[in-house]
């Protein structure tokens, strides 16, 4: 009984490592999508944004928050945003600021609900521009807020559905393995093929995902100091940089490993299907052997019986 098992255990090996990979799978992408939805999961962010402290604006960055109504924005100069997949977290928040009624040093928000907090319409800095083209008086004022980009980041650059569906996906995938690893029960040839093609298809589908991300996070890094004059800061989340990609590489063992065992039953099952031909045609032969054996016998032998 148990070198009956440990040999089934041995065939199925490779099924299991893709259910081990598969379930770690699972919670990597998980944990990737509620990075930043609260404060225990703050750390998996995607970008962070800061203002730079040697920009030459910080010093007037600095002021203009010193010098607001009641000095309650001192210190937001210091502020640290982080965005991820379904939110956006704020830490270092000064002492002496009103956050919701509470002295918070950090919070939370979905991604979409930030407009109407204070701390959006106090993180915005006025900034004077040059003379209008359309006007002979007066400057234009631009303004720039540090929330607002983190929130455009996340809502319009970074999108969370191609990674809900990779999770959806990668759960029925995790069903469909157990199943097949369960014996005597029905439709087991249909459900492996079906998941050797979800295995391809999350492939791709988190390929691009990933792909999308890594362009999305880095062109944020590149492209928002520049066009902050050096202003804000941008740091790219490494944590969730290596739990996209770790997830991507093991879609990849999963899909090369099912190939594999595609491949090999499938070699197994061509050999099987040749040795039978051969057994069935080398009986055939011998049938055929015997029989012009015995033909010729009898009709020597009646030759001779005539003579």
């Amino acid at each position: 009984m148990s070198i009956t098992l440990m040999w089934y255990f041995a065939k199925k090996t490779p099924k299991f490592i893709v259910i081990l990979l598969n379930f770690i799978t699972i919670f990597l992408t998980i944990f990737l999508l509620v990075g930043c939805y609260n404060e225990q999961n703050n750390s998996t962010f995607l970008v962070k944004y800061q203002f730079n402290k040697g920009s030459s604006f910080y010093p007037v960055i600095e002021h203009s928050f010193k010098t607001s109504a009641n000095n309650k924005t001192q210190g937001l100069e210091d502020i640290i945003i982080r965005s991820g997949y379904m939110g956006v977290c704020i830490d270092n928040v000064p002492h002496n600021y009103n956050l919701q009624g509470q002295n918070l040093e950090s919070i939370c928000y979905p991604r979409k609900n930030i407009t109407n907090v204070s701390l959006y319409k106090d993180l915005i800095i006025e900034m004077a521009g040059s003379k209008s083209i359309n006007s002979t008086t007066g400057t234009s004022r631009t303004s720039l807020n540090i929330l607002k980009l983190a929130q455009l980041t996340s809502v319009n650059v970074i999108h969370p559905y191609i990674l809900m569906a990779t999770i959806i996906l990668t759960i029925i995938q995790f069903i469909t393995l157990s199943y097949t690893t369960v014996p005597g029960l029905p439709f087991k040839y249909p459900i492996e093929k079906f998941t050797l093609i979800l295995s391809l298809v999350l492939t791709l589908v988190w390929g691009m995902g990933a792909t999308w991300v890594h362009i999305g996070v880095h062109s944020a890094g590149k492209f928002i100091p520049e066009a902050s004059m050096q202003i804000i800061k941008v740091s790219k989340g490494k944590k969730a940089a290596s739990m996209t990609w770790f997830a991507f590489a093991f879609f990849v063992v999963i899909s090369c490993i099912l190939l594999f065992t595609e491949w090999q039953e499938q070699r197994n099952g061509d050999i099987e299907t040749q040795n039978k031909v051969r057994n069935n045609t080398a009986y055939d032969t011998r049938n055929d052997n015997n029989y012009n054996y015995h033909y010729y016998s009898s009709d020597g032998s009646s030759f001779a019986t005539k003579t």
